[in-house]
């Protein structure tokens, strides 16, 4: 796992001095070797973490034998060696980077067709003067970009890019990106918080011309809302396929020179990958949060079932309330961009707590949104099938109190799919809070767009499967992938996911959604597949997701920072509202907690990077 970065500038000469600044931000992405290519106006950075091949010869940027071609690259290959046996180039070394190098050199911006795995990555050609960027399937790594007519520059996190002095003076927050934020809690591909700086999108790659100055040739190479169904498969056929694709999946991302661990809360998805861990890595070591002042959320007992029937070594982490504000400060101080997801500060906890034994770990990421895990595929579903229900909308909602599910089921009848999509579960604000929030009119329309152009490219999905796509398009590659990086990366630590798997995702889609999803119950296959390795009671509890404490330490342990931060004078944000929902969470009027820490993330990223 590593950072990359690159400048070109349209008529000047790169400064050293700067880029060397800008690239040893990414140093915790990459603390084992650094490696620079300039020349004139252009510069490639990459900081390596060591993975395969650890000695020198792995090193980045990495050159083909004629030195005509450079690639640096963030990520792992996973079918680097099947790959590397039908490539006509002779590999020098045993790494990855060389065989996607040689990819590159044997398919050109198509070499997105042949690989499976993590990555971003970008090649420089100056045989043709062209500068390919390319991002996996899941969007598993990141990869933003800006444009202007004197400057392209890329990197893997944005606060490389806000070290160039020239980029510095031009930045401007984009008011669509905060609204979007305050509705979601993260902000969609392609948008990124500033208004020239872009993400690129998931499966997504494109080319820069150099000479002509322009980016083209971008298209999206993977199409998941596209595979098509399966038919005449029975249950015990759709199990079995499904294990065998997971088993697969799992394997191939054991692959490693160093030492090596997985996640395990002990609910149904990382006890399916540590059950495939304990096959092919017996007596690994299996990580996990304990809440010890928390009894009543802990479910580290789980865990360490889990690992003792599987044979796992198991670790916990007592993350203490002693703890909580250093790790809550620490993984602010890394993120670039605001991101409001409080469970992201016990996971950078436990990589922490992890990275003296290990270097990679693998979770259970994915594993909902491919095989049906939340409520709201449901809740979508029920509005498609009873859409004659909306006519009593107004009476029902009447019914049942505000904080009553029924009453945001009732409330979202008058909503888009792909609105609902993202408001249903988040915590998130009511469009009219926003409104008030801000003191603007909100245009659910432009809010939602890249969640209703995906919506528009799914018809043949039925509602449940429809539900995960935009899951898997949106909220997987700018939220949860992002939580995971950011959280493993600030520990020098690489994280994969099995579910994030190709062929098993593609298989996931060719189901229909009542395979997955039966009698409100949601996960079936899993939950089948996992009941065989460890015992039904830990498999069938009910879902508790990764519950953090939050509602306690914003009453308490952040309290004062809160308060701190929550009523800047920034120019954003309606104060008056603002302290009206921090009175009421703090007296137990409300639950605001979700509310008020992206109206926190946000202020405190404003005063960091503004």
């Amino acid at each position: 796992m590593c950072g990359i970065l690159g400048q070109i500038n349209r008529s000047e000469k790169v400064d050293a001095g700067s880029f060397s600044a800008m690239l040893e931000t990414l140093a915790s992405r990459g603390p084992d070797q650094t490696g620079v290519h300039i020349e004139d106006n252009l510069a490639l950075g990459h900081k390596r973490l060591s993975i395969i091949e650890t000695s020198e010869v792995g090193k980045q940027p990495f050159y083909s034998q004629d030195k005509k071609v450079i690639l640096i690259f963030n990520g792992e290959i996973y079918n680097y060696k099947t790959l590397r046996k039908k490539l006509a180039y002779r590999c020098q070394t045993k790494t990855d980077t060389e065989v996607l190098l040689n990819a590159y050199l044997a398919y050109g911006q198509k070499a997105t067709e042949h690989i499976e795995g993590m990555f971003s990555y970008a090649v420089f050609d100056k045989r043709t003067q062209l500068i390919t960027l390319a991002r996996d399937h899941f969007g598993k790594k990141p990869l933003y970009y800006y444009l202007d007519d004197n400057l392209f520059c890329f990197a893997s996190e944005i606060k490389a890019l806000l070290l160039n002095p020239y980029l510095r003076k031009r930045l401007e927050i984009s008011q669509s990106s905060l609204i979007k934020y305050l509705f979601y809690g993260y902000i969609p591909s392609p948008n990124s918080i500033f208004t020239h700086i872009n993400k690129l999108e998931p499966a997504t790659t494109f080319q820069f011309d150099i000479q002509q100055w322009q980016i083209k040739n971008k298209f999206r190479y993977w199409q998941l809302e596209k595979i098509q169904p399966v038919i005449n498969l029975s249950d015990n056929d759709i199990l079995a396929t499904t294990e065998e694709l997971f088993d697969q999946a799992v394997s191939k991302r054991l692959m490693a020179d160093v030492p090596l661990g997985l996640f395990l809360s002990g609910g149904v998805d990382s006890t399916l990958v540590a059950s495939k861990i304990a096959k092919y890595a017996p007596n690994s070591q299996a990580f996990t949060v304990r809440y010890k002042d928390y009894q009543k959320i802990d479910e580290s007992h789980y865990a360490k079932r889990v690992a003792n029937q599987l044979g796992l070594n198991f670790q916990a982490g007592d993350f203490e309330n002693s703890l909580v504000f250093d790790n809550f400060v620490e993984i602010l101080d890394y993120l670039d961009e605001p991101m409001a997801d409080i469970a992201i500060v016990p996971l950078y906890f436990i990589a922490k707590f992890a990275r003296d034994k290990i270097t990679v770990v693998l979770s259970g990421d994915g594993g909902d949104e491919l095989f049906g895990g939340y409520p709201k595929y449901q809740a979508q579903a029920f509005i498609e099938n009873h859409a004659y229900l909306g006519y009593f909308a107004a009476i029902a909602k009447r019914v049942f109190s505000k904080s009553s599910p029924f009453y945001k089921l009732f409330d979202s009848y008058q909503l888009s799919f792909a609105a609902r999509q993202f408001i249903f579960g988040s915590g998130s604000f009511a469009p009219n809070e926003v409104a008030m929030l801000l003191n603007k009119q909100i245009n659910l329309d432009q809010v939602f767009e890249e969640a209703l152009d995906y919506a528009g490219k799914c018809g043949n999905l039925d509602a449940l499967n429809k539900s995960m796509f935009l899951d898997c398009a949106i909220q997987l590659p700018d939220w949860y992938c992002v939580k995971g990086d950011r959280a493993t990366m600030a520990a020098s630590m690489e994280m994969r996911c099995p579910f994030l798997d190709k062929a098993l995702a593609e298989f996931a889609f060719s189901l229909a959604g009542k395979h997955k999803i039966k009698s409100r119950e949601g996960k079936l296959i899993l939950k089948n597949i996992a009941s065989k390795h460890v015992d039904r009671d830990i498999i069938y509890r009910a879902k508790r997701g990764f519950v953090v404490p939050f509602d306690h330490w914003i009453k308490n342990e952040l309290k004062a920072l809160f308060a701190e931060y929550l009523f800047l004078d920034n120019g954003y944000f309606e104060n008056t509202m603002v302290q009206s929902l921090f009175q009421d969470h703090l007296a137990g009027k409300a639950d605001n907690q979700f509310k008020l820490l992206r109206i926190f993330n946000f202020n405190y990223w404003y005063e960091k990077y503004i």
